[in-house]
């Protein structure tokens, strides 16, 4: 675990403050106070006029008769008021809340956090992942630097405390949620777990009562959380209603015989998916569970075997796949089915395994937000990559769409953790000064309409922020390795 303690404190930008007097027996001079000071913590006034600047009304002499000046000439003369002196302005540090420890993870000095990062070691031996996302540390800790850098939250310097994870079950999410919620006492966890370890993400938000950004919802996720929870994608449900909504603006979904095939690790979709599909005029003509877990890869393709000849009896001309994308790629393509195939999930299609080729995903369908690329492209997105490529000058810069087999895909940290970032600051500094877990969901329920890295449209109000939606294909001509590319307009879902 690291921490990174580094506190960087705002300066206070005093007024410059002049008094001016003005003497009528006086030969036109006057005496000014000009201070300023730039770290002082309050405004300091120049001193008054000295009073042997005026006539001594007792020196003057009644019996004088040589001089043309009257007695009231020259009597009890007192500075004339011509000007008002100048109300101080008001110092911004002087009224303030005082920083308190108002939370478990914060001090009055400290905001602790834990973050979660996906073990793409474990991944690889596993063959579902040929390469990482480069050094995750490095980039999450160039964005807390950059929010430290400019004052922190509110004054407090983010503390981070990094562990990584294997998706593959709950067993070591579950041991890294004890270790971030109970060893080190965090506010905040960023990132939550995936894939099938994101079943543990309950340990967070319900077991342990932690705020988190990031990790999958669904719906009896949400309604189990105790703690505010918020994340940048989009929920399964509304995602998948949003999936069958463009598919039928698009004329891609009327007359279609379509087989959905779920996943053991996203069944509550998968339960609600004939329902959904029949508000858009729709009928599966197969309903089948893929029970294998994932990770598995021979127990999945025996599976996709039997699932293969199920579709092919059916008559279904596509194939809906909840969860499991890989392995469904795989079997639709070692079957030689001749559908069309629909991806809930598109990070199944972005990160395509190394028993998953790209001739396996070509055309596949699925709702995303941006592709790698449009987001890589995007002016939202530009901020981030100036910021971590300003720490690591020596690492590639080179487009998603030219990605080779092997590289490291230091992209899809730069996007996912400068979003995740980006929303956590925002959260943290509208949650007050004294922040709480109550200060917190206010904050989230009173985003509004706003823009994230690389998703132009989101809005809070909602757990799942993203309002981002299009279609997208996988075409295998699309950079060096095959990716998404678009096939909709871009539009905001909220």
């Amino acid at each position: 675990m690291t921490s990174t303690p580094t506190t960087t404190r705002r300066s206070t930008l005093l007024a410059l403050l002049m008094v001016l007097a003005m003497f009528a027996s006086a030969c036109g001079g006057s005496d000014s106070g000009d201070q300023t000071s730039d770290n002082a913590s309050s405004t300091d006034v120049a001193d008054a006029p000295d009073d042997s600047d005026t006539t001594d009304s007792d020196t003057t002499d009644s019996d004088t008769t040589d001089s043309d000046t009257t007695d009231s000439d020259t009597t009890d003369s007192e500075p004339e008021e011509s000007e008002a002196e100048a109300a101080p302005e008001p110092d911004p540090e002087e009224n303030l809340e005082p920083l308190t420890a108002s939370a478990r993870g914060v001090t009055e000095t400290e905001m602790h956090v834990g973050i979660t990062m996906l073990d793409f070691d474990a991944l690889k031996e596993f063959g579902l992942a040929p390469e990482g996302w480069g050094d995750q540390v490095g980039v999450y800790q160039s964005y807390i630097d950059d929010i430290n850098a400019r004052g922190g939250i509110h004054g407090r310097t983010v503390v981070p405390y990094y562990e990584k994870y294997s998706p593959l079950g709950r067993t070591e999410a579950e041991a890294v949620c004890a270790s971030l919620t109970k060893d080190v006492e965090t506010f905040v966890i960023i990132g939550g777990f995936l894939g099938p370890a994101e079943v543990a993400n309950d340990c967070i938000v319900d077991i342990n009562d932690t705020i988190l950004i990031g990790g999958r919802q669904t719906l009896e996720r949400l309604e189990s959380a105790k703690a505010p929870w918020a994340d940048t994608a989009t929920l399964r449900e509304r995602r998948l209603g949003a999936f069958l909504n463009l598919l039928d603006e698009t004329d891609r979904l009327e007359g279609r015989s379509i087989a959905v095939i779920g996943s053991i690790e996203q069944e509550d979709i998968y339960d609600v998916a004939a329902d959904t599909m029949a508000q858009y005029g729709a009928t599966p003509v197969l309903e089948a569970l893929n029970d294998v877990p994932q990770g598995d890869t021979v127990a999945t393709d025996a599976r996709w075997q039997v699932l293969a000849e199920n579709i092919r009896a059916t008559g279904a001309d596509t194939v809906l796949l909840i969860g499991s994308t890989q392995g469904g790629l795989r079997g639709i393509a070692a079957a030689g089915l001749d559908v069309e195939t629909w991806v809930l999930e598109s990070t199944g299609l972005e990160n395509l395994g190394q028993e998953t080729t790209a001739d396996d995903a070509e055309g596949a369908i699925t709702i995303t937000s941006l592709t790698d690329q449009q987001q890589w492209d995007s002016p939202s997105m530009a901020e981030c990559r100036d910021v971590y490529y300003a720490t690591a000058p020596d690492v590639s810069t080179k487009d998603p769409d030219d990605h080779a087999d092997g590289e490291e895909r230091y992209y899809k940290s730069v996007h996912l953790y400068c979003r995740n970032m980006r929303i956590f600051e925002t959260l943290a500094l509208a949650a007050g000064r004294n922040p709480t877990q109550e200060t917190w969901q206010s904050a989230l329920d009173n985003l509004g309409k706003f823009e994230l890295p690389g998703v132009p449209y989101a809005s809070g109000g909602k757990p799942d922020l993203s309002d981002t939606f299009q279609l997208a294909q996988f075409d295998i001509t699309s950079g060096e390795a095959g990716g998404l590319v678009s096939i909709s307009e871009i539009i905001d879902g909220s």
